[in-house]
């Protein structure tokens, strides 16, 4: 295929071959594959070589006789670390050329046996089926849900030893989760495989050319081996740094670095290929308005899901550029993008439309959504890493790959499906794109971490396995900084207060947790309380309320009103200031504090200030939220009616669980959090309206690409820290307001 032009008036392509033959085709499905065009040669004077060259792309069916032969090998990527073990089986004398040193790790092959082979035949549909629910797309066990930091060396190093020794995969995921993530952590992985590879070579010197220091584990293909590190051990083995000794030309018998040169009979050249986009610009595609898809390309591809570009009406790439599928099993990745394709093209047949292709919108909210991802792993941190193009010279290095693996991009490409292809133009007519679209990327990464095999979604929970699923959220968390913490049984609560000095009585916070009324704890909660007592330099009063539905209301409401009752008659001699106190909370904690705030209010009892982190205000609502985020992301509208279900347990909804029902006048100053993909996020933002109506100030954030939720995860979103910091600021200006009133 040597041209592919679109016809805009007539509505289809033109393709052109090699033989000069042209048809014509309303759609283009292209399945070029992504490692199908090999890299140039780079090398001056290879043209001179008189002996032979083989490439590992293109390898003859016969392997020809090197008993005799000195061989030369140019690159240790994937292919070339299984190729030089059986090179150096066959050949007189091997000489490595070593680019890049690498972290490879058993491949750990073995023959599968027959009764094995019938059951993954005869089981293969779930097989497969399951495979998909694995970051991978293989079926390997997930990583722990804790930082490698977070372990004992000890525990640490009997991990790697598993996972090492099992071989394949399981050492890339199956250790730790944040190992893609934190340098730190990475560095453990790193420094345990450079012991593994001095331990397997015997010459120090060797070893240590062979031990990566360039770039973080993971930041390039993981590369598996069968004895290749041994291999360096045999006497016909010589292994040469051109990293630090770059090749400088090819001769006719020989290859030269600026440090020697080395006389040999063949040249293999195992040197990677022009990945995801060069098989598609080979073939001079030609779009709307005579762009070609070179030029549209010229920087970093442009696509929306790695499946179709703006310009290019009705042209499909199977696992295209931004796609998953670099990180996900190329084999599953194909079949889903048939499928999908298959679908998409049924669609317009059955609607009678001609043309589909990506809106610009949905183009750039892709390319952002994919490089945010990227570049919260530590992939960029590698120089040359295929997967961000630096392997090819005059290559973009930018944004290739979708890295937040197979179910988070699985249910985004089914997300847009479901709404009707939501994000593409058909026929011309634009739609919006779809809420995981719109995902900020830290918490698009957060989610992908979520998406594990056997966790349900929220609304399939049961209680347990709700309580246990929040409960998880702590794995998402900076740990606290340490201050002085103590639990109290009557009221049940525990009390957080800064080491540093305070002068005078502190601001205090009674801070209320979310989980729908029937999880979640102070437990969950604790580092977020920490943070917050720390940047507001204040007493955090974490509530420990009874939870539904062995507690249905009126119980949690109850247990915070005391809370702040007790806070204001005690809170004195723990050095607080009962004039000074905020009441603040989350999600259902958030309509415990603005219920508790009304009735404070009714009681006499004066509070600073209240904040409210995507508080649900009415159990009743009908709001577009509810409408157009009913499945989430991660909250969707069956799990909040459940939840508010599990806790009235029948009773009357009233002001006092529907405060935005309430009276609202005489309320103190609010801070309110709300955000952008939330099914709860209209009836708070009714709730600031009302409040603002009432003559309350109000400070109000909408937070961009944000979840329900992501309060307590400020280890992977970054919006979470911007929180606590705007609750310091806004506890500060209350107390400096209250200070100015009373002078």
């Amino acid at each position: 295929m040597t041209s592919m032009v679109w016809n805009d008036e007539l509505k289809y392509w033109t393709v052109g071959t090699g033989d000069g033959r042209t048809c014509t085709a309303r759609y283009v499905v292209c399945g070029t594959g992504n490692v199908s065009i090999p890299k140039k040669p780079e090398f001056p004077g290879i043209e001179d070589f008189q002996g032979q060259v083989l490439q590992t792309s293109s390898w003859p069916h016969e392997t020809p006789d090197l008993s005799d032969k000195r061989v030369g090998i140019i690159g240790t990527g994937a292919t070339g670390i299984q190729l030089i073990p059986e090179l150096a089986k066959r050949a007189k004398h091997l000489t490595v050329f070593q680019r890049t040193a690498q972290f490879a790790s058993p491949l750990g092959n073995e023959e599968v046996d027959l009764e094995t082979r019938r059951w993954l035949s005869e089981n293969h549909k779930e097989v497969r089926a399951g495979a998909r629910d694995h970051f991978l797309g293989a079926p390997y066990d997930p990583p722990r849900n804790i930082s490698a930091l977070s372990d004992s060396p000890e525990d640490r190093k009997k991990v790697y030893d598993e996972t090492y020794g099992a071989g394949g995969f399981r050492f890339v995921v199956s250790t730790y989760g944040d190992i893609l993530y934190n340098k730190e952590s990475n560095d453990t992985i790193a420094d345990y495989l450079r012991d593994r590879i001095r331990a397997r070579v015997t010459d120090p010197k060797v070893a240590e050319m062979l031990c990566p220091t360039d770039h973080p584990y993971g930041t390039k293909r993981a590369p598996f081996e069968t004895n290749y590190f041994e291999t360096y051990n045999r006497d016909n083995v010589d292994l040469v740094d051109v990293r630090s000794t770059p090749i400088e030309r090819v001769t006719e018998h020989s290859l030269k670095t600026t440090e020697g040169e080395y006389e040999i009979d063949v040249l293999v050249m195992a040197t990677g290929f022009d990945v995801f986009t060069r098989p598609l610009l080979e073939m001079g595609i030609v779009g709307r308005d005579g762009l070609t898809l070179d030029e549209k390309w010229s920087g970093v591809p442009e696509t929306y899901l790695g499946i179709q570009t703006a310009g290019f009406p009705n042209l499909f790439t199977v696992t295209g550029p931004q796609s998953a599928v670099a990180l996900y099993n190329n084999a599953l990745a194909i079949e889903d993008h048939v499928e999908w394709i298959s679908r998409a093209i049924g669609h317009l047949h059955t609607t009678g439309a001609t043309t589909i292709e990506p809106t610009a919108d949905a183009e750039t909210r892709w390319g952002a959504l994919a490089e945010g991802i990227l570049n919260r792993t530590l992939i960029p941190q590698s120089e040359n890493s295929w997967y961000m193009g630096s392997n090819v010279v005059g290559k973009t290095r930018g944004t290739y790959i979708f890295a937040a693996g197979a179910p988070l991009y699985r249910s985004i490409c089914a997300q847009v499906a479901d709404r009707g292809y939501a994000g593409f133009a058909i026929d011309g007519v634009e739609t919006a794109v779809p809420p995981m679209v719109r995902l900020d990327p830290g918490v698009a990464t957060t989610l992908s971490a979520m998406q594990r095999p056997g966790v349900k979604p929220l609304e399939e929970c049961t209680v347990e396995e709700t309580r246990e699923l929040v409960e998880q959220l702590v794995g998402l968390q900076i740990p606290g900084p340490d201050m002085q913490v103590q639990d109290i049984a009557e009221p049940a609560v525990r009390l957080y207060t800064p080491n540093t000095q305070a002068q005078d009585g502190r601001p205090v916070i009674v801070f209320l947790h979310g989980g729908g009324w029937v999880a979640g704890s102070v437990d969950v909660v604790d580092n977020p309380c920490r943070q917050i007592a720390q940047a507001a330099d204040a007493i955090v009063v974490s509530v420990d309320y009874r939870l539904a539905p062995e507690h249905p209301y009126p119980a949690a409401h109850d247990d915070a009103f005391e809370a702040v009752r007790w806070v204001h008659e005690n809170i004195g001699s723990y050095g607080g200031d009962p004039a000074n106190i905020v009441v603040m909370g989350e999600s259902a904690g958030a309509n415990l504090a603005a219920s508790t705030a009304l009735r404070a209010r009714d009681a006499g009892l004066k509070l600073a200030g209240q904040v409210l982190v995507y508080p649900p205000t009415d159990p009743e609502a009908s709001t577009q939220s509810r409408v157009e985020f009913a499945d989430g992301p991660f909250l969707s509208v069956t799990a909040v009616d459940t939840m508010w279900g599990a806790y009235l347990n029948g009773a009357e909804v009233t002001d006092v669980v529907a405060p935005l029902r309430a009276d609202l006048h005489d309320l103190p100053p609010a801070l309110i959090f709300s955000m952008e993909l939330d099914p709860t996020r209209d009836e708070a933002e009714d709730y600031v309206h009302a409040l603002r109506e009432a003559g309350a100030p109000v400070e109000h954030h909408r937070l961009t690409g944000m979840i329900h939720g992501v309060f307590n995860m400020d280890a992977t979103v970054s919006a979470a820290t911007e929180m606590y910091a705007s609750t310091a600021q806004f506890v500060a200006d209350t107390v400096t307001a209250k200070a100015v009133s009373v002078g």
